[in-house]
């Protein structure tokens, strides 16, 4: 038997989408339409088409994965029996997202029919899909992971340029005009790379900054505070930047906040570009002068010399915040210290809320290399919070807004951000920019997380969490279709947690911030970051670009688990599993049928409990899963109550999984 294939030009776009997952083995069904059009089913989705009255004509539908479709290989579905002579087979695909391709084929003996032949054409020309229900319209990206890990392999492990700041801080209490002084001596070596240019940000505007380059040169980029360094013929840059900032003048970095404040009492500068900022890691060598009485505090090594610091190996990430006053320091735990001002006590809240916001992250994103600071400073121009690498600048007062989180679910279900919660997130970046190789979307992810962390921390209310992950995830979905997925606007995929294309695309914020907290929270859930420790250790070099190895290693997660399997997927498929729950009571029994429909392959995620709801009371009820039935039951085991009301397979909104609920009739299954 020959069969030739016919595959017809894709007429879907990306805002086409049929779902697939965990329903490639239900059987296929063609139902009537009351047009006189006809629809091919299998499970939640379906195409409809215009039939032709003609019986040797075989309509069939199948999904295959991208690969598949595009090396052209046959499916199940696809093959024929010794029933049917030479055939032409004709194929309508639609890329419908997650790496999923939709086929709808029609068959037909081949006899020469011209006319058939034309009709059949225009049969699959004109077929259209027909979503699931509440399916959602952003465009799961096409990425596979083996695609993923290769680029991520095929990333240039070569150095960057070497970069070396000798920095020199003059603190001039005796001045009268400036106050602070810094004076940088910058070194820039591309011996090692095959680079010879290299971006900084600098902040040029506003202070009495100099710039004077010795060798290479120093140029200004088309975007604001970003300059470029270039190579001299040897392979180097030197150059000398200067900064004079005058007493009580806030100095603010692009953002508009303050970013360097010079004051008799106390000065400070959080490293935001007031002196060239690269993205790579840096080397520090830091002398501070300063008067008698008055100490100064970096994230840094000591050096042999007062006031003299230089950076670990590896550098560090980002500017070097300095802080200059007379301190007093104590420790909180260790690696863990606070510097407060001599003779003046920090106030009672302000000293809960370091005390707790150090527990927290020593609980949670702590690790070996990591040290943290709390150092207080005085801005008299109202309440100040800087996080920068290793530390969290903060004056008086601007911190007791921690101490009481008992309104944060409130707050969140109302989709408003609480006081103090980007205080945590600032905090918690300040931790994990020392794992100098940490994956960015890692970062956003880890530190978004830890305000929930803190709340769960900080209360009993279990509900209440309950609330704030389900406002986490609403505001993933929502933000990601509106944005993503209106069929008015041009389409932008959304695209994976483990995707290195997710660090440029603008849904980045929503999927990391938000998709990513509640796959935190069901990964903490499940106990699987309890080496976590061990994985912002591992990233504080540099790898071999096998990201995937280092994350499920770090973890002691291993290949052919199915925390291996679970881990892979909530990384590495985009999305979350969208879930059409169909129930019904039959027996003293609530029995659920669950099944996946967003494009791509199956989460697989275990529901453990359900939530009854009766006209005057719940109860939760553990939910078993039977492999014979492929159902999920629970027992009502209430008399008295009557019937159920609603349920809910996640009562602790710990799954990452969009469910709808459908009641259908005993038994009513499909």
């Amino acid at each position: 038997m020959g069969i030739v294939k016919i595959i017809l030009p894709v007429l879907a776009s990306f805002l086409l989408l049929v779902s697939s997952c965990g329903e490639r083995g239900f059987s296929q069904e063609l139902t009537e339409d009351p047009d006189s059009f006809r629809l091919i089913n299998i499970g939640s989705w379906s195409v409809r088409y215009d039939s032709l009255d003609n019986a040797s004509l075989r309509y069939e539908l199948s999904f295959v994965s991208a690969e598949t479709a595009a090396q052209g290989r046959e499916v199940d579905s696809l093959h024929f029996d010794s029933q049917l002579p030479d055939s032409l087979q004709f194929n309508m695909e639609w890329h419908v997202g997650g790496s999923t391709v939709l086929i709808f084929s029609v068959t037909i003996p081949d006899r020469g029919d011209e006319q058939l032949i034309g009709q059949v054409r225009s049969v699959c020309t004109g077929a259209s899909v027909v979503r699931p229900p509440g399916l959602r319209s952003i465009f799961l990206s096409d990425r596979t992971g083996s695609l993923i890990d290769s680029e991520r392999a095929s990333t240039a492990v070569e150095p960057p340029p070497d970069v070396t700041h000798h920095l020199m801080v003059y603190y001039q209490q005796d001045s009268t005009g400036s106050l602070l002084e810094i004076i940088d001596s910058l070194v820039v070596n591309f011996a090692e790379s095959n680079a010879d240019s290299m971006a900084f940000t600098f902040i040029h505007r506003s202070t009495g900054s100099v710039i004077s380059s010795t060798a290479g040169h120093f140029r200004r980029d088309s975007i604001q505070n970003k300059y470029l360094c270039f190579a001299d013929s040897t392979g180097m840059y030197t150059g000398v930047f200067r900064n004079q900032f005058q007493i009580n003048i806030p100095y603010l970095d692009s953002q508009g906040r303050v970013s360097v404040q010079s004051r008799l009492t106390s000065a400070y500068l959080s490293g935001d570009g007031y002196y060239p900022i690269s993205v790579v890691p840096e080397n520090y060598n830091v002398r501070v002068f300063l008067p008698d009485s008055i100490s100064s505090w970096t994230p840094l090594l000591r050096g042999e010399l007062p006031d003299q610091w230089y950076s670990a190996p590896g550098g560090i990430v980002g500017g070097l915040p300095i802080a200059i006053g007379n301190y007093t320091e104590s420790q909180l735990f260790p690696r863990y210290r606070m510097l407060i001002f001599e003779g003046s006590p920090i106030s009672p809240l302000d000293s809960i809320a370091v005390r707790r916001i150090a527990s927290i992250l020593r609980n949670t994103l702590d690790f070996p290399s990591a040290e943290f600071s709390f150092v207080e400073v005085i801005n008299p121009a109202g309440p100040v919070v800087t996080s920068a690498f290793g530390g969290m600048l903060f004056s008086r007062g601007s911190l007791e807004s921690l101490a009481d989180v008992s309104a944060w679910d409130e707050n969140f279900a109302n989709g408003v951000i609480p006081p103090g919660s980007n205080i945590l997130i600032g905090a918690a970046e300040g931790i994990l920019v020392q794992s100098l190789q940490l994956d960015p979307i890692l970062t956003d992810m880890l530190a978004a997380w830890i305000p929930v962390r803190y709340y769960a921390a900080n209360t009993d209310n279990s509900y209440g969490l309950a609330l704030i992950r389900k406002a986490y995830l609403k505001f993933y979905l929502f933000n990601t279709e509106n944005l993503g997925g209106n069929g008015n606007t041009p389409v932008i995929a959304e695209h994976s947690l483990g995707d290195p294309m997710l660090n440029d695309s603008p849904l980045r914020p929503f999927v990391a911030g938000g998709k990513g907290v509640v796959v935190m929270e069901y990964l903490y859930s499940l106990r699987m970051l309890n080496r976590l420790p061990y994985l912002l250790q591992d990233f504080t070099h540099a790898s071999s670009g096998n990201f995937w190895l280092k994350v499920s290693s770090s973890l002691r997660v291993f290949r052919g688990t199915d925390k291996y399997d679970l881990l892979r997927a909530l990384l590495y498929q985009p999305g979350i599993p969208q879930i059409q729950a169909r129930w019904w009571e039959e027996n003293d029994k609530l029995f659920v049928h669950m099944t996946e429909i967003q494009p791509g392959l199956p989460f697989n995620l275990e529901f453990g409990e359900c939530r009854l709801h009766f006209s005057d009371t719940t109860v939760v009820r553990e939910l078993t899963h039977s492999i014979e039935s492929g159902l999920n039951q629970c027992t009502i085991g209430l008399p008295g109550s009557g019937e159920v009301n609603a349920i809910d397979v996640n009562p602790t909104s710990v799954i990452p999984a969009d469910i709808m609920y459908t009641r259908v009739r005993s038994g009513e299954s499909e």
